[in-house]
């Protein structure tokens, strides 16, 4: 069973990472950047929890790891778009986005292989 709670809680530092490269802009001078990291980490959550591409720890076969790589950034990739298209957050290039979708998925990697598992994680192990 997927543990959302480590991810969602990873995707806090990622997006505000992702956000910090020069080619990101959360807001403008109307909405403020607290307003876009808002926003902006409430669409990686919910896409992220509806499709689920991270892998479940580290010990996953390389074939597996590498195309959850390459769906999560693509995945985080047009989520940055979409998320300009939905409010004021602005990408510079395809490259920006890139790079911060690559951010924002090593930080959700980070995150649920080193947070600790949550109580239904931790009875699915166990009953196992």
């Amino acid at each position: 069973m997927k543990d959302t709670r480590r991810q969602q809680l990873a995707l806090l530092p990622g997006v505000a990472l992702a956000a910090a490269l020069p080619g990101i802009t959360l807001g403008d001078a109307d909405t403020g950047p607290l307003f876009g990291y808002l926003f902006s980490f409430i669409i990686f959550a919910g896409v992220s929890t509806a499709i689920w591409s991270t892998p479940k720890g580290p010990r996953q076969p390389p074939l597996l790891l590498l195309v959850l790589a390459i769906v999560g950034v693509a995945q985080d990739t047009l989520v940055w778009y979409l998320i300009t298209w939905l409010s004021d957050v602005q990408v510079a290039s395809v490259w920006s986005a890139i790079a911060a979708a690559t951010i924002v998925r090593a930080s959700c990697w980070a995150g649920v292989w080193l947070l600790p598992p949550g109580p239904e994680e931790s009875r699915d192990a166990a009953g196992a």
